[in-house]
């Protein structure tokens, strides 16, 4: 299969690097301002903020972070006194996030960083160009989506029949 580009001008290579560049540049924003605080932390208080009562496992899925992440993160923004988990009370095994008032006061100061981040980080870029991206990373979005739906929709009975069969294929052999 021959590539569409060479690999060091693929256009994922190019999103990796401004994203990462862009969560750098953000944290050292943060800490100039002193918030010791991630753009993924700062990303997850706002989430709460918009839901609060959300569970952790809601929380994950509106931010594509899977249970081990959303608990890490959740546990550390727990220690600094940004949020707080109250047990669900039609499901004892759950919890749902709040943020504490510190929180909020961090979320309410911090806010106005991310957006000058957000200004500089798009400067020169027209609101044209800004909604082309969007609908063109939309569209690779859905594309990446289809490529896992067979995976997906494959139920787990399936998959382990699947997997039994490789197996005693592979003893037989």
């Amino acid at each position: 299969m021959k590539l569409l580009f060479p690999f060091d001008e693929s256009p994922s290579l190019w999103l990796y690097r401004a994203h990462t560049q862009g969560v750098a540049a953000l944290r050292k924003d943060f800490l100039a301002a002193g918030f010791d605080l991630t753009p993924e932390q700062w990303a997850i208080m706002t989430r709460i903020r918009g839901a609060e009562g959300l569970s952790q496992s809601q929380l994950g899925e509106k931010t594509f972070k899977d249970r081990h992440n959303i608990n890490r993160i959740i546990n550390i923004l727990e220690k600094r006194g940004y949020t707080e988990r109250r047990p669900d009370e039609g499901d004892k095994r759950a919890y749902r996030l709040f943020l504490t008032e510190a929180g909020m006061d961090t979320l309410k100061k911090s806010t106005p960083i991310v957006l000058r981040h957000f200004e500089k980080r798009f400067r020169g870029i027209s609101a044209g160009d800004l909604s082309a991206l969007r609908r063109i990373l939309e569209h690779i979005v859905k594309n990446i989506e289809k490529i896992d739906e067979p995976q997906k929709s494959e139920s787990r009975a399936v998959k382990k029949i699947k997997m039994l069969k490789g197996f005693s294929k592979r003893i037989l052999e």
